[in-house]
């Protein structure tokens, strides 16, 4: 701990740094003072006043010196030394506002670039969440689950084992009738503690309060967008799913949900299900550690599967106890390959930094070069070569700083875009990108780092200069190619061949997806998806749902240019289920384990999406209900459990299920992403009861479907006013399997270009600045009888050399950059891609070409006279 007299100094340090102007005036008066009295003293000895004066400033010694000694005790030195030098740079950089513009956009596209990845990064995966002492919270998961019933919640809240317990279920949707028009919403379905456990703050009203049923909690951007911000929104009414809620609130628009992973629900509703599932999360008590809660949490779970027992599973084996945030949550919620994309990202924008610094570094060569004299001069009066080496990183060190500055209102717009923009996602993700404690600290770790990378090796190559030859010489030119300048320059090309070799694979993956066939007609379908309000369609038989999909089906057919209508539980590459099992065949007596695609379709749903169907035939309306269980195969299931065997007409079964017909085999396609192959699927008769209140009808027209939009629309609203109806053409309902390929594509895409841009920066400062330099040479060439194109020969071989050197060093680097990509392509794509190589080459060519052409054109101007007497 520090003793008295530290924190005293450390006091007195601190306040002369904001009253240092009345501490320089009065030391001013104290050595005046001194100086009078020495002077008086002599006076009386007889010597004039003039001569006392003078003798009495003689003995004194220097008056700045003086000052400097007496203000050191009261300095933290390194701060005043290093304003001193800032200053002195500012200085400078006033006298070549040219250079600093210069160097200061190329620092900040770099940093910009940076820091909106990095909040980008930092809000989807590491977001704080909106509560009150996040510290506390808890996340659980009961055996190894993320959601889990409503009636488990309710025992773990009556247990006290917890400050309070809460739940939220963010993957719900609900219908909102506002006046004649029904909309759907993604709604975030809690438990009534929600708001009071977590502490959640509110722009306007309170949360759901305990017992509440009918209150309703809103979105900022709902507010604002469908109720115009109305400050009297407090206690009106919405209807949602048929029933009439109470507004009791509204949360503020830098609201993160608890769930993270940029999760934000429209609106926030109760309970009102006791088959609801939710994620549970707790306040755990002060102290208590996560191993702690994790045991308590165990008892209690064992204690409810003794009194309420499930067929094969325990609630209390695999219960995991985690904070809110943090990798322990990332590793458990969020699939590899999405972390793996924002690492991805993370290093491709390092790398334009990187361009960058080096494009800083090779301007401050040069101007360490044109002042190579006024440095030896320094060296010469007695400056030591730390204190110069000093003096040139403070330069790039305002450099970085104002670099920053600029990127940070790059990163604020560009945070501003994406926090307005809507993903094409079946999920409620939207951005809250903010500054934060994080930001503050990347963006000081980046100046240093800026500051280091692009001012170091100028300064130390400044320093290590021969002083008196250095003075004795008169700037001469030299032919030499290869120096350290042409070197970044080379390795600037070279990194940006990298960039742009994976944003130009990218870009060609984006136009594969686009143009892909996925296995099903895309371009002559349309997609009319209808949520129902549940309410409105209770019973174990569902035939009211039945009844409205039969009736809807036989309107749409009727539609005149129609050519066919079904109904589909999940459509291909928007939604996907999974099932995992055993089985076992009428062919063989050994079990199969299979993974495969399940979907429930109706009648003539294969005819629909033109899907072929191999062997045997697809759904008819005599497959209902009641009568055996039919399905069918894609090929590659027939394959893999069949194997030579014709599946049509044989049976498999699953444990505790029937056995099932197979009447067809179906020609494999995309079912979820773009980029899986041989995917095993197996599609049933959508009559089974366990269909939800979400309906899709998928039509094939004659026309172009976009013209079907509205009469389809109409012909759904007439069979129920109550449910939200949303109708488009199949050709854009692919947003989310088009989604990696359209990120990639723009990020890499935005990230080549900006350093595409900072290269030719590069080379064509630096072949400008070799123009300057041999300004003499070539205007002896030109005497001699050198002629333009000759110059122009030079020049551009320079250039050649220069971006060939760093050509052949890109295409190593991208040939092994490139290979980790291989995650995020479509299949037939191949991380060497030619054509992306060869685009990225021909880009490279033509950028070359410019970035020579004013200084050839320079080179070709140059006067012989006036070069002979160039200094």
């Amino acid at each position: 701990m520090p003793s008295f007299f530290a924190l005293k100094d450390l006091w007195r340090r601190l306040h002369w740094i904001v009253t240092q102007s009345r501490f320089h005036s009065e030391l001013a008066d104290e050595i005046q003072f001194h100086i009078e009295s020495r002077a008086a003293e002599l006076e009386q000895q007889g010597v004039s006043q003039p001569n006392a004066l003078a003798a009495a400033q003689r003995e004194f010694g220097s008056r700045m010196k003086a000052a400097e000694d007496t203000a050191s005790v009261w300095q933290f030195r390194w701060l005043h030394d290093l304003s001193s030098d800032l200053i002195y740079a500012g200085r400078a950089f006033r006298r070549n506002p040219g250079f600093a513009l210069t160097a200061v956009g190329c620092l900040a596209l770099g940093i910009g670039a940076n820091t909106t990845i990095f909040s980008i990064t930092t809000s989807f995966l590491f977001s704080e969440p909106s509560c009150r002492d996040t510290e506390s919270l808890i996340a659980i998961w009961e055996g190894g689950n993320s959601a889990s019933p409503l009636s488990d919640y309710k025992f773990l809240r009556d247990a006290n084992v917890f400050e309070g317990v809460a739940g939220i279920n963010v993957e719900r949707e609900i219908n909102w009738r506002d006046g004649e028009r029904t909309s759907r919403l993604y709604s975030g379905v809690v438990t009534d503690d929600y708001f009071t456990t977590l502490g959640i703050p509110l722009l306007l009203g309170r949360g759901i309060a305990p017992h509440e049923t009918n209150t309703v909690v809103l979105s900022e951007r709902v507010w604002r967008r469908a109720f115009a911000s109305d400050p009297a929104i407090l206690g009106r009414t919405m209807i949602l799913d048929g029933s009439i809620y109470t507004v009791a609130g509204v949360v503020p628009a830098n609201h993160r949900s608890i769930v993270g992973f940029a999760l934000s629900p429209d609106i926030y509703v109760p309970v009102d299900r006791d088959d609801e599932y939710v994620q549970f999360y707790a306040r755990a008590p002060k102290g208590m550690t996560h191993s702690a809660a994790r045991a308590r949490i165990a008892t209690v779970f064992a204690r409810l599967d003794h009194l309420a027992p499930k067929n094969g599973w325990k609630r209390s084996e695999r219960v995991r106890v985690t904070g809110i945030t943090g990798l322990e949550v990332l590793n458990q919620m969020i699939p590899g390959p999405i972390s793996a994309f924002f690492v991805m990202l993370m290093v491709v924008v390092g790398l334009v930094l990187l361009i960058a610094c080096a494009n800083v570094a090779s301007l401050l060569l040069a101007r360490a070069s044109s002042r190579s004299q006024e440095l030896a001069i320094r060296l010469s009066l007695g400056a030591s070569r730390q204190r110069i080496v000093r003096h040139l990183l403070a330069e790039s060190l305002l450099l970085a700083i104002l670099g920053c500055m600029v990127g940070l209102m790059i990163n604020y717009v560009c945070s501003a875009w994406l926090s307005n923009v809507t993903l094409p996602v079946p999920a409620p993700i939207h951005f809250v990108i903010q500054p934060d404690h994080r930001l503050l600290l990347y963006c000081l770790a980046v100046v240093l780092v800026t500051a280091l990378v692009s001012g170091l090796m100028p300064a130390l190559k400044a320093v290590k200069r021969d002083v008196s030859y250095t003075l004795k010489q008169d700037e001469r030119q030299t032919t030499r190619i290869w120096n350290l300048r042409s070197t970044l320059v080379a390795g600037q090309l070279a990194v940006s061949i990298v960039l742009l070799a994976t944003a130009f694979l990218f870009v060609h993956n984006l136009l594969r997806a686009t143009s892909m066939n996925p296995g099903f007609d895309v371009q002559g379908t349309l997609w009319a998806y209808m949520r129902l309000v549940p309410g409105n369609y209770k019973g174990p038989s569902h035939e009211r749902q039945m009844a409205l999909v039969r009736t809807g089906l036989e309107r749409l057919r009727a539609l005149p240019g129609v050519r066919s209508a079904a109904i589909t539980a999940r459509v291909p590459l928007n939604d996907n289920c999974v099932i995992g099992s055993q089985l076992r065949t009428d062919v063989s007596p050994d079990l199969t384990s299979v993974q495969y695609e399940c979907n429930s379709v109706g009648p003539d749903y294969f005819r629909t999406l033109s899907i072929p169907i191999l062997r045997g035939r697809e759904f008819t309306e005599a497959d209902r209900r009641g009568a055996q269980s039919v399905v069918v195969v894609n090929e590659s299931f027939a394959r893999r459990v069949f194997g030579n065997v014709d599946p049509v007409g044989h049976t498999f079964k699953l444990p505790n299920q029937e056995n099932k017909l197979i009447v067809g085999v179906a020609k494999d396609s995309k079912y979820f992403t773009l980029s899986e192959t041989q995917r095993l699927a197996v599609y049933e008769t959508y009559s089974a009861p366990k269909e939800s209140v979400n309906l899709s009808f998928l039509l094939r027209t004659a026309g172009v479907p976009a013209n079907y939009v509205k009469p389809v629309t109409d012909i759904l609203a007439g069979l129920d006013s109550t449910a939200a109806i949303e109708t488009r053409p199949m050709s854009s309902a692919l947003g989310l399997a088009l989604l990696p390929s359209r990120a990639g594509a723009a990020m890499l895409g935005t990230a080549g270009l900006l350093a595409l841009v900072l290269a030719a920066i590069g080379l064509h400062g630096a072949l400008l600045y070799s123009v300057s330099r041999r300004t003499r040479e070539i205007g002896v060439r030109m005497a001699l009888g050198a002629t333009p194109a000759k110059v122009l020969r030079l020049i551009g071989g320079q250039s050649l050399i220069l971006v060939g050197g760093g050509t052949v060093a890109g295409l190593i680097l991208s040939l092994l950059a490139t290979q980790p990509l291989a995650l995020f392509l479509v299949p037939g794509m191949s991380a060497l891609d030619p054509a992306a190589f060869l685009g990225m080459i021909a880009v490279l060519i033509a950028v070359g070409i410019l970035a020579i052409v004013a200084p050839a054109a320079r080179a070709m101007r140059i006067d012989p006279m006036n070069a002979l007497r160039y200094e």
